[in-house]
């Protein structure tokens, strides 16, 4: 037998320290860039960085936040979102994704081309600790193997708190089902496709569905509204909500719409020249490495931050262009979807997910997250989105004579009179969702 010499080409991903500290500078919010680049430029000589000509507490002392209701079936939203057992026993100043790095960084079985795979998941994971970023995508922009990519969402996946990874909601409470002691074909049945039954409280529309009997449904029922919708809950953002500034301001003028992004709230960094003339001056081949290695630092600070401005300009562009009626005039959010945004600039996925993370924007006197300009349609022509009909639930509620509140098929036939077309149950899952108790709880007693 003779043995022959053979190539194999195979392709690893390798974040380099300057690959991440720019995905960071992209993805961390005002607070948490300010602070890096301030410790980037006490470290390095070469960096100069003038303090931020205002700061969050003089910009906004009690900034108006709009953020989308979180998921509770059952119940209304607790304004106040308050603390429950699942709340991670932590220190409040570690970040969600720190102590998932953590976790990464302590875990032996993991070698560094998947732990890189997996440092980088986390980097994409949203506010709520969900990927809504899709792996084939994220595996063609990284260009590696896309089932690379799915291990590493597996290892990811497998992090504490439960749920951390989900692409969804069902997912997210599936994922804490199978490491808990409710793990059974009732609970993940209901969670993977009775979900809006269990929101709208419908138990005997469970009970048909799934052909169980009601003790189970309830039981199961109870098993799921233990679990923890939003993974990252009880952990800190990395910045308080009072010093939270938005990042930009979006407003109108004559017909046009105007975004001004703000330059005023980090650091101006510059290079410090009279270090950098050493290099020429110097003699010392030691000096002028440890020159030409921080200049270079140096710039490619300057050149993230820079960047940032770029992107998240480019970002709310398209932004403003993809909706201008709600912008210009008041309408209703088009459906819009990151990764719609994302081939319409002509970037991946995961840079308007991680451009979009802990950022908002001030418009019409609002701190608005930029994440709730994203919107699913709420119909199959995908032309009304579902935040645009819960806004109208809303206003239909809002001016309900209070001795005869609508019903939920009233709502649906008010809506259908509109044009926008749901069932009564989509209609009782959005009502919740609002956190508006159904008609016979909302009727005025005389």
């Amino acid at each position: 037998m003779e043995l022959q010499p053979s190539l194999t080409v195979s392709q690893k991903l390798t974040l380099t320290p300057a690959m991440r500290q720019a995905l960071r500078c992209l993805q961390l919010p005002i607070p948490e860039l300010s602070e890096l680049l301030q410790e980037e430029a006490l470290s390095n000589p070469l960096l100069n960085a003038e303090p931020p000509e205002h700061t969050a507490r003089e910009t906004l002392s009690a900034p108006e936040i709009r953020e989308d209701s979180i998921w509770r079936v059952g119940g209304q939203r607790d304004p106040e979102e308050d603390r429950t057992d699942h709340e991670p026993r932590v220190a409040q100043e570690q970040t969600f994704q720190e102590y998932l790095h953590k976790q990464l960084g302590q875990n032996r079985l993991i070698d560094s081309h998947l732990r890189a795979l997996c440092d980088y998941l986390v980097g994409c994971l949203d506010s709520r600790g969900y990927l809504d970023c899709p792996i084939p995508q994220l595996a063609q922009e990284l260009g590696c193997p896309l089932s690379d990519l799915e291990q590493a969402l597996f290892a990811v996946q497998m992090l504490d708190p439960p749920g951390v990874g989900a692409r969804n909601l069902s997912e997210c409470l599936i994922l804490q089902l199978a490491q808990g002691p409710y793990f059974n074909a009732l609970t993940v049945a209901i969670a993977r496709d009775g979900l809006d039954l269990l929101a709208a409280q419908d138990y005997k529309g469970l009970c048909k569905k799934l052909g169980a009997k009601r003790g189970e449904v309830d039981l199961a029922c109870q098993a799921i509204r233990s679990l923890n919708p939003i993974p990252s809950r009880g952990f800190s953002s990395g910045a308080p909500l009072s010093l939270s500034i938005p990042d930009a301001a979006i407003r109108c003028e004559q017909g046009h719409i105007i975004i001004e992004v703000d330059h005023h709230a980090l650091p101006k960094l510059s290079i410090n020249q009279d270090y950098a003339d050493m290099l020429h001056k110097s003699d010392d081949p030691a000096v002028q490495d440890y020159i030409k290695e921080q200049l270079g630092r140096a710039r490619a600070m300057i050149g993230n931050l820079q960047g940032r401005y770029d992107t998240l300009t480019r970002l709310l562009a398209a932004l403003t262009a993809a909706q201008p009626d709600y912008f210009l005039h008041g309408g209703d959010l088009k459906p819009l979807t990151m990764q719609q945004l994302a081939q319409g600039m002509g970037v991946s996925v995961s840079t308007v997910s991680r451009t979009v993370q802990n950022k908002s924007v001030l418009f019409n006197g609002l701190v608005v997250p930029l994440r709730s300009f994203f919107t699913a349609p709420a119909r199959t022509d995908g032309q009304v989105s579902s935040q645009a009909v819960k806004q109208r639930i809303q206003r239909f509620i809002q001016a309900e004579d209070p001795t005869a509140p609508l019903s939920d098929d009233a709502v649906c036939a008010a809506l259908s009179a509109a044009g926008i077309n749901i069932s009564r149950r989509t209609a009782a899952k959005y009502r919740t969702a609002l956190g508006i108790p159904p008609a016979s709880a909302r009727k005025a007693r005389s």
